[in-house]
């Protein structure tokens, strides 16, 4: 299926995560256009070259750093300024550590949070009023099913996480009416190298090996399996194309099933 993402000006935060380039990919192979956003160029430039031989017609690296709102909005200028005006922005950077509710102290929580929910707060306050503007455009923000289901050693990401589709929420009223949607993705688990790390400390806690904890995990997901990043990356396309024209403010659960509400 053709989404009608080639030559789209996307605008991509958090492509050096797993999540992030598996997104970027999934896009090039669209024939999007895209900037992505990152502290450092070094590090994004093999993911960038990728890109380009997956058939993205045109690959630009903006540094900017999402902790600082005037790096953040001067990226957003060099990503215009090299790509032309923005007509989807994803916001996939951040991520939130865990651990023993009464471990974690005031200055984990404000890295925490200042990670996930305030570089996606800068990030949207720089392109939001640009797609008002010239009264179209998509966004979309990758944030977690824990938002709605929180895992008690995750609890500095699941709040990031609530706060962020509170904003999704009320932005969609605010860009609606000038032709701007922004919708969420809510993966759950993932396959990674992060995934393996908390099922280790879950089997460490429980007295049991990483496979039994997984399983134990699994139980709660009607596919009994975890999601490769590929597969979020799928609806991350499909999110950012006309194909999901008329949805907005809503967000997408993926998680095989674990989440048991509608």
């Amino acid at each position: 299926m053709d989404l009608g993402l080639r030559d789209q000006n996307v605008l991509l935060t958090g492509a050096s995560g797993m999540l992030g380039a598996a997104a970027a990919r999934a896009l090039a192979a669209e024939g999007a256009r895209l900037a992505l956003f990152g502290r450092d160029p070094e590090r994004l430039e093999p993911l960038a070259q990728a890109l380009r031989e997956l058939g993205a017609p045109h690959v630009a690296i903006v540094q900017g750093d999402l902790a600082d709102a005037a790096s953040t909005d001067a990226a957003v200028e060099r990503a215009v300024a090299v790509l032309g005006p923005l007509d989807v922005l994803v916001a996939a950077a951040g991520a939130a550590q865990g651990g023993l509710f009464w471990e974690i102290d005031d200055a984990a929580w404000r890295r925490n949070l200042e990670a996930k929910l305030f570089g996606t707060i800068r990030v949207l306050r720089a392109v939001a009023p640009r797609m008002v503007e010239r009264r179209a455009g998509r966004i979309l923000v990758i944030v977690g099913n824990s938002a709605k289901h929180p895992e008690p050693r995750m609890l500095p990401g699941a709040a990031a996480n609530a706060a962020l589709l509170a904003i999704v929420r009320g932005l969609a009223e605010e860009l609606g009416p000038h032709g701007v949607s922004i919708n969420a993705l809510n993966p759950g688990p993932v396959r990674s190298p992060r995934w393996d790390g908390m099922m280790q400390a879950a089997a460490t806690r429980e007295g049991t090996t990483p496979a039994q904890a997984e399983a134990r995990f699994l139980e709660k997901s009607a596919l009994r399996r975890i999601a490769t990043a590929e597969e979020v990356a799928s609806h991350v396309a499909f999110l950012c194309s006309a194909r999901a024209a008329h949805m907005t403010g809503t967000s997408v659960t993926i998680d095989g099933g674990t989440t048991k509400t509608p």
